[in-house]
Formats: structure tokens, C-alpha cells, sequence
């Protein structure tokens, strides 16, 4: 494996629709984008149903003229030290919708100049666990804690809207969860921002589920929705509502690399269960990190290396990932079947996979 390297930064390419609120800075963001205080879904919900307003990069191929932002920063991986193994950590009830009640914290001690590589927990629920991969630590020994909680009742399938998405009565709108949820601290290289992020050095993230868990949900195979941007893993958005300091039914769950700050545009989809920038690698992270290819078409990068950003999932496996700089809430979300019914899409992506094996 490659140790930890990151590119030059470049400027990032201003959005020309400036929300309300929004904080303009030269540069890759390391700061709020929004002031979510005044631009918030409680109380200007018309801006985050106009997608207008948000960069749309499901389907953006690559261009280094326009798209500069997409590849500011890369990282890479180093071995997992000696005798580092996941733990198992207590899964407790979250009831209907107690969304901050973690078990108790499975700590990790990870010295200066040593890799986050191989922190993980089972939650006891089959073969579930989530699992680091990178994030070399350059500062003093950290101490990242793992928390898990069970999806609450009104995270589950049964609960969702198909119709009306988000109601402000749950944090699942369209896409109840497939999984547990996994809650992780520790890693974070500068101060929470104002949206309660913590950013981090890119480290992947990668989510086990159980293949009960999702037949038990959706009907169509998890390779139609992972090459249609419909199984994912997840991050709870706790800003939307104005305040990140709690988690209310107007809060939301979304792709886990929206919570990213770089690689990002200035007005990223922080709003939408299926708002991603990239399409989904079908394959396995170790597959990934092998290869050049990233989420983004057009765009590559070398053997070894994680680009924030990138995603992906392997159905064999029953694994998704995402390569992210955060410090947050995570589990799997997939979209409902109604989502994931995008037959050009799948006979494209269907192709692609084909020429990658």
C-alpha cells in the first residue's frame, strides 16, 4: 500500500446561484457552506426542493476546466498495524425515535504517524460491522471511539414515504435503513464547523450487511441499485434543521460523501437521499484501491490511492463504501424500488461492469 499523500489544492470553481446564507471563501471548503441557521428546511424548504439550486454531478464527466474541484485531493492507504482487530461493540434500542441512544464506546488508541487502518466494530446483528481503511494520524495519539445504536422504529422499513419523502415527522423520508447505525470520533484534524461536521484526513469507510436485512426491504437486487445510485452508505445530515447540536424529524439521511469537504463544490446536494456526485464502482473497496478508475468518469487516479468521494458496493460481498473526510453518523440506506427503476442506466452501467471483469 501507498502511505498518506495529497495533491496541491486548487481553487474551487464558484457555484453562480449564491443561497441565503451561503459563506463565500477562495479555496476547497474547510468551513460551513451554508449558515444552515438561516438557510435551513424549517424555514426555506422551497430552496432544497429546487435542485436548480444544487450542483448536479450524478452523471458529470469529467472536465479539468470545469471540474478542477472534483480532484484537489487524494490520499493513500498503509497497513493495518500488528495485532489491530475490530471490537465487538453493545448495540442497544434506539425506540421510535431516540436517534442519540449509542451503546457505550469501543475506544481505539492510534499513535502519531500510524494508520486509522483496521478500526472497526461488530454490532452482534450476523455479519454486520463497519471498518476504517486510511486516515493516517500525523498529529498526537488520538483515542476514535466507535458507537452503534439499532435503527430506531421509525428509521425502519414501514416507516418511510415513497410519495411525500421527508414529512418533519422522521429522519427517513424515502429510505428507511438497511442497517444499524455506527457513530465514530476521535479522527478529526481541525475544529467542528459551524454545521457540526469534524473534518478528518480521507479515510474509507466501509459497511457489512446482512443479506436478511435487505431482502426483508426491497425487492430488486442489490446490483441494480447500487449501479443506480440506490444503496449506499449513508451519513445523517443533523444541520439541515438549522441546528446541528440535536436530531429532529427534519433532519435527514444521505450519501455519506455529501458530508465531505473536499472534492466538493461550493453548494453541494446536502439535502437528498439520492443527491451524489459520481456514479457508484461496482466492486469491492480493495478492488477499488487496486485500480485507477474513481466515481467520476474521466477521472482517474493512481494504484493505492482513495479519492474523497468516491463510492461504491460489491452485492457479493454485501458491502458499500465511501471514501470520506468526516466524522459523523453512518449506516446503509437504500432507495425504494420506485428509485432504482432506471432501465438506461442499468443496461449502461451493466455494459461497463462486463468490460471491468
Amino acid at each position: 500500500m501507498l502511505a498518506v499523500s495529497a495533491f496541491a489544492l486548487v481553487s474551487i470553481a464558484q457555484a453562480s446561484f449564491i443561497p441565503p446564507g451561503q459563506l463565500i471563501a477562495p479555496g476547497l471548503n474547510t468551513t460551513a457552506d451554508f449558515d444552515w441557521a438561516t438557510t435551513n428546511v424549517k424555514n426555506d424548504l422551497e430552496f432544497f426542493n429546487n435542485d436548480s439550486n444544487f450542483f448536479n454531478g450524478r452523471n458529470v464527466v469529467f472536465n479539468e476546466n470545469e471540474h478542477d474541484f472534483l480532484n484537489a485531493k487524494k490520499g493513500g492507504l498503509t497497513s493495518k498495524p500488528t495485532g489491530r482487530e475490530r471490537k465487538a461493540a453493545a448495540l442497544v434500542s434506539a425506540g421510535f425515535n431516540n436517534y442519540n441512544n449509542f451503546g457505550v464506546a469501543r475506544s481505539f488508541s492510534v499513535g502519531r504517524n500510524t494508520s486509522f487502518t483496521g478500526l472497526g466494530v461488530d454490532t452482534g446483528n450476523g455479519s454486520e460491522k463497519f471498518e476504517i481503511f486510511g486516515g493516517d494520524n500525523a498529529d498526537n495519539e488520538k483515542t476514535v471511539t466507535m458507537q452503534v445504536r439499532e435503527k430506531s422504529q421509525s428509521e425502519s422499513y414501514g416507516y418511510h414515504n415513497v410519495t411525500a419523502g421527508h414529512t418533519g415527522n422522521t429522519v427517513i423520508g424515502h429510505s428507511p435503513l438497511v442497517s444499524n447505525v455506527m457513530r465514530v470520533h476521535g479522527m478529526g484534524i481541525q475544529a467542528t464547523s459551524s454545521d457540526g461536521r469534524t473534518k478528518t484526513n480521507p479515510f474509507a469507510l466501509e459497511a457489512t450487511y446482512n443479506q436478511a436485512d435487505f431482502e426483508s426491504t426491497f425487492s430488486l437486487t442489490e446490483l441494480q441499485e447500487l449501479i443506480n445510485g440506490c444503496l449506499f452508505l449513508g451519513w445523517l445530515n443533523t444541520a439541515i434543521d438549522g441546528n446541528p447540536n440535536d436530531i429532529t424529524g427534519d433532519d435527514r439521511w444521505v450519501h455519506a460523501v455529501q458530508g465531505n469537504f473536499d472534492n466538493m463544490p461550493t453548494n453541494p446536494n446536502r439535502h437528498d437521499e439520492h443527491g451524489v456526485i459520481g456514479n457508484a464502482y461496482i466492486g469491492t473497496l480493495q478492488e477499488y484501491i487496486d485500480g485507477t478508475a474513481t466515481s467520476i468518469p474521466g477521472l482517474t487516479k493512481l494504484a493505492g490511492e482513495i479519492r474523497p468521494g468516491d463510492h461504491g458496493g460489491d452485492p457479493d460481498s454485501n458491502t458499500v463504501w465511501a471514501i470520506v473526510d468526516h466524522n459523523s453518523d453512518f449506516a446503509v440506506v437504500p432507495e425504494t424500488s420506485t428509485y432504482a427503476l432506471f432501465a438506461g442506466v442499468f443496461a449502461l452501467a451493466t455494459v461497463l461492469l462486463r468490460r471491468r471483469k
